[in-house]
């Protein structure tokens, strides 16, 4: 019998985002797939809500993970400089945890 994996649940997804984010610079949906997270759009908009300020570019011609190529992918990035420092505060205690 092969037992199956589990997605992380929504605390885990967004720590996960939010780390990817720091160590890759910017993360898009299929980069969010293949980390365990199906809802980019809903965690990233859990962790506005938690103060993170970000920003975004919708990118042509990115492939997904069985090479087909998409238009109009949304790609998440940090902007610390317009985050107000309690936020930076929080956050960058995730990166460490």
């Amino acid at each position: 019998m092969t037992s199956k994996k589990r997605a992380p649940n929504t605390p885990t997804q967004k720590r996960k985002i939010f780390k990817y984010m720091v160590r890759e610079g910017s993360i898009n949906r299929y980069e969010a797939a293949a980390i365990g997270v199906c809802s980019l759009p809903a965690r990233v908009q859990d962790l506005e809500e938690k103060g993170l300020i970000y920003r975004y570019v919708d990118q042509d011609d990115i492939a997904d993970e069985h090479g087909i190529l998409h238009d109009g992918i949304r790609r998440y990035f940090i902007d610390w400089e317009r985050m107000t420092p309690e936020a930076r505060a929080y956050f960058v205690g995730w990166i460490y945890d």
